[in-house]
């Protein structure tokens, strides 16, 4: 790492990437005390119950509130994080248990609100910095990490969705990158099924990528069933022992999302489900077609574009923080295209506009 920053001078007479990463972490820092939006409330609401032992967590949710709750790994990850962050700070600890039963004026009022918010972000900094670095590892020369640095680093998206609405969308959109990037990994191909099956005990979009993953990784249907399994125990596992302990409440999201799923034979929705279907089926022949030699981070990366693309025709507009899914594959390939630079820079802080009133 020392010598890649080294070897990175400056370019054109503008910050080197030293400079920029201080700017990305400034950046950062001084909205997350200050900037929020109610989701990053209920993100941390049943966590703080599961740290303290009510292991039915999904059974609370669904009974007492009528809610689903995010994946497992998210309570999970989200519990740790309470647990630790309140044991070093009594007022963060008093806040979240707050959660459960003020309204969201009354949580503004707290006088422990700043600190909250900014240890509340604080984990998104760490996965931020991760996406960066392994980024890095798929671009060629010191010249594209710089550029990915910048675009990153100033990023309106990146900054509003994760730093200043407070959704985790960065965690699960770092494993389905670390699995982009095992994937073209001789002999740790298995590590890329870890991660998107990491990813969809996070947040559930993940797992769409895992045909892509094993068509790249496999050499043979030996290695396609070895790698499945990598993919696709984990995910079972966590719901497994949470279906356990809270029955069918555990698989309420999986039914409340089902409309990124649903299929009927209404025109408009058939037509979705067609172009997806189709738009997967053009990606995965490319991918059969296509040697192991010939495949590249370059090409890969346009794989998972493809796929974002198709999904994001069923997500709903308004969600800004959906972008994030794709946005570090956008960067990554614009390397290659200098012209369009500016044009999504635009698109960006267009998307970043428009999103500001969800």
């Amino acid at each position: 790492m020392k010598k890649l920053f080294n070897n990175i001078q400056i370019i054109n007479g503008g910050f080197n990437i030293k400079q920029w990463l201080i700017i990305s972490l400034l950046l950062r820092l001084i909205v997350m005390p200050f900037t929020a939006h109610g989701d990053v409330f209920f993100i941390y609401k049943f966590p703080h119950i599961f740290s303290h032992g009510e292991w039915d967590t999904y059974g609370i949710a669904a009974e007492q509130h009528n809610i689903f709750y995010y994946p497992p790994l998210t309570l999970i990850f989200f519990a740790v994080v309470q647990f630790i962050f309140g044991f070093l700070f009594p007022g963060f600890e008093e806040f979240t248990h707050a959660l459960r039963f003020l309204e969201t004026k009354a949580i503004y009022k707290s006088e422990y609100l700043y600190l909250s918010l900014f240890l509340m972000k604080l984990p998104y900094l760490f996965f931020d910095c991760l996406i960066v670095l392994t980024c890095w590892k798929m671009l060629p020369n010191d010249k594209s990490k710089l550029i990915f640095t910048v675009f990153w680093a100033v990023n309106p998206l990146v900054i509003y969705s994760t730093f200043m609405f407070g959704q985790f969308d960065l965690i699960p959109a770092f494993f389905v990158v670390l699995a982009c990037y095992f994937s073209l990994q001789r002999g740790r191909e298995q590590y890329a099924c870890l991660s998107i099956a990491s990813g969809c005990i996070f947040k559930l979009f993940p797992i769409v990528f895992l045909p892509v993953v094993l068509l790249t990784s496999c050499r043979n249907v030996r290695d396609f069933i070895r790698l499945s399994l990598y993919g696709v125990v984990p995910v079972l596992l966590f719901y497994g022992v949470f279906y356990l302990i809270s029955g069918e409440a555990v698989l309420k999201l999986l039914f409340e999302t089902s409309f990124l799923a649903k299929f009927s034979f209404e025109l408009k929705i058939f037509f979705l489900r067609f172009c997806q279907a189709s738009a997967y089926f053009l990606v995965c022949l490319h991918i059969l077609s296509s040697s192991r030699e010939q495949l590249n981070y370059i090409l890969l990366i346009q794989y998972f574009m493809v796929i974002y693309l198709a999904i994001s025709w069923g997500l709903p507009s308004y969600s800004t923080h959906y972008f994030m899914w794709f946005i570090p594959f956008f960067i990554l390939y614009i390397q290659q295209r200098p012209e369009w630079k500016k044009p999504f820079y635009l698109l960006l802080l267009t998307i970043f506009l428009a999103g500001l009133k969800s």
